[in-house]
């Protein structure tokens, strides 16, 4: 071959291999250009629809956070297209430019097409059972503890289905606190009237939420929205939570008469502040180093007349103003928060050792420990508290869980509901025997009581809860829990029925069949209902309903019984109540019992 031709080969070659290399570089810079996109598109997302203001004044601010300063203020009722989303907040266009609110203080109005995103919430019990489908009968696939985070990514009743690290299952939605999607939670315009004295006021839909303050019988709030078993009210500017057991709603309210010419009005009227500290200083600022220009009492109440990080403005008799320190405030719509109750009424102390406190708080200094069935002349009501005399004519503080209320007649006046009207909206606490280091009796082949107890117990609560009834359940967990502490939760709870259950063991492996027990004879009717309805179901011999010595039919002094549902100690009854039929056998059983209870 020539020297021309090689030449020109050589030439060719190096073109092609040049073609080749413009193609990788541009390639190369494609996917360079594209990769710093990535985290902002992880970070937020575009988003269609828009947010409707569900608060007075509502801050907005530059970023997504509570520390970004603030862009400016909107009013209730008024209405933002988002553009986009990030976490908790939504960035929406206003007058004076793009800025972010949090989507608690919010209601999404989101276009057609558009999927609800997973949301954020948080395990408020320790303990908690993640099984692989929304059922108690369904496999445990990991422990979860109280302060966990998780994502909840769909609903099946009352179950969630969450995400936790790598693992995804299912539990009952009444164990994770978190904000409601736009879904859950039921918008409402109507005008409510609260129907018990010391109603907390939660700051969000869970037992487990921060206590805002208290509402009292009588007290009129606007209902701005609902979930399962709680109300969305506005309290003072502030959205908030109350049990909606407690409410119930003006004649003729709804939906079209919430309109208002002054968005700032409340129907619930001015704050009010109750001091909970004696000697409490006033200051001329919102810091413990400003200038004390008063002092106001425990029990006196004064308007809140402004807040700022956590500080009440108040003013005094002589005309000033100044601030209190909010964490000794208690937060009303009215003043009958702290009542004189006179001495017309009683409290009998329940049990041996019973705290009397300085103030009515479970951190407050113990002044004396009183004996059961010692009783003390009631002085005034503080929320779940009595202010009681003491022998030297002193004041101090007993919770109201811890003792019956009695008249000076003698007459109990501890409050009780309406044994008629079905389940719906009926408080049963399920007690679970055992637990946790207390294992109970052990069968004859080695079933431990507790954890068949608590089978049962989440069996019955997951029936009870379909029907209405609200139920609590003493223990959800493994653990161990003392008997005067269930006691104390069927007291504080007001149940209408509680149910404790159990089985049983003998000497004599040939004993078998299933008890029930009660001990006051408030509690006989109760438990021949239940017991005829274990008759009328179980397949196993019936040993009648009796009268036993136990603590927590004993000491209670609410309708309650024990249940022994079966012998362990009989080979033959303790396989038959292990099967998933004989649990829902039983379950179903004490449920109908309880229906025909309340269905006089």
């Amino acid at each position: 071959m020539s020297r021309k031709i090689r030449y020109y080969y050589g030439c060719l070659y190096f073109v092609q291999e040049v073609t080749k290399i413009k193609k990788v570089i541009t390639s190369m810079l494609i996917v360079l250009l594209m990769f710093p996109l990535q985290p902002f598109m992880n970070e937020a997302h575009a988003e269609t629809g828009k947010v409707t203001i569900s608060v007075s004044n509502l801050n907005v601010r530059t970023g997504p956070g509570l520390s970004f300063p603030v862009l400016t203020k909107v009013q209730r009722g008024e209405e933002y297209k988002i553009v986009e989303t990030q976490k908790d907040w939504y960035k929406v266009e206003t007058s004076s430019g793009d800025g972010w609110v949090a989507d608690w203080l919010v209601t999404v109005e989101e276009s057609a097409s558009s999927d609800s995103p997973p949301r954020e919430g948080q395990v408020n019990t320790d303990g908690l059972r993640v099984r692989k489908g929304p059922s108690t009968s369904d496999e445990v696939v990991t422990v979860l503890q109280n302060g966990d985070t998780v994502t909840v990514t769909e609903e099946d009743g009352d179950w969630l289905q969450i995400e936790s690290g790598s693992t995804t299952g299912w539990v009952h939605g009444e164990y994770i606190t978190g904000r409601e999607s736009s879904q859950d939670k039921k918008r409402l315009h109507k005008q409510g009237i609260i129907t018990d004295d010391a109603l907390n006021v939660r700051s969000s839909p869970s037992l487990q939420s921060s206590v805002l303050g208290v509402l009292n019988k009588g007290d009129e709030v606007e209902v701005t929205g609902s979930v399962s078993g709680w109300y969305e009210i506005m309290f003072g500017d502030e959205i908030a939570w109350v049990s909606d057991a407690f409410i119930e709603f003006s004649t003729g309210s709804d939906q079209g008469e919430t309109s208002r010419s002054d968005e700032g009005s409340s129907s619930t009227g001015e704050m009010i502040g109750i001091i909970s500290v004696h000697g409490l200083n006033v200051r001329d600022e919102t810091s413990l180093n400003g200038q004390i220009v008063g002092k106001v009492a425990k029990g006196e109440k004064y308007a809140l007349l402004k807040e700022k990080n956590n500080w009440y403005q108040i003013k005094l008799s002589n005309g000033k103003k100044g601030w209190i320190a909010g964490w000794y405030v208690q937060k009303t719509v009215t003043a009958a928060a702290h009542e004189r109750i006179g001495s017309n009424e009683n409290v009998t102390i329940l049990y041996n050792g019973t705290n009397i406190r300085n103030e009515a708080n479970t951190q407050a200094s113990v002044v004396k420990r009183a004996a059961s069935g010692e009783t003390y002349q009631v002085m005034s009501k503080d929320g779940d508290w009595y202010e009681v005399e003491l022998a030297d004519g002193s004041a101090g503080f007993v919770a109201g869980w811890v003792v019956s209320v009695r008249s000076a007649a003698g007459e109990n006046t501890t409050p009780s509901r309406k044994k008629t009207g079905g389940l719906e909206d009926k408080v049963i606490v399920i007690d679970p025997g055992h637990g946790g280091r207390d294992s109970g009796t052990t069968g004859a082949s080695g079933t431990l009581e507790k954890l068949l107890t608590m089978k049962t117990g989440e069996l019955l609560a997951e029936k009870l809860k379909s029907a209405g009834a609200k139920v609590k359940l003493t223990r959800k967990t493994d653990e161990y829990l003392s008997l005067p502490s269930r006691v104390s939760l069927s007291h504080y709870n007001q149940a209408d029925a509680f149910i404790s259950i159990h089985f049983d063991s003998i000497m004599d492996s040939s004993i078998a069949g299933h008890t029930t027990y009660y001990y006051q004879n408030q509690q006989k009717e109760l438990a021949e209902e239940i017991h005829g309805s274990l008759s009328d179901r179980l397949p196993t011999s019936d040993r009648g309903v009796r009268i036993g010595d136990y603590h927590v039919i004993r000491e209670n002094n609410r309708p309650a019984v024990l249940l022994e549902l079966g012998f362990l100690s009989n080979p033959s009854e303790e396989a038959n109540v292990n099967t998933q039929y004989f649990q829902d056998l039983a379950a179903t059983a004490i449920y109908h019992g309880l229906s025909d209870y309340f269905s006089e």
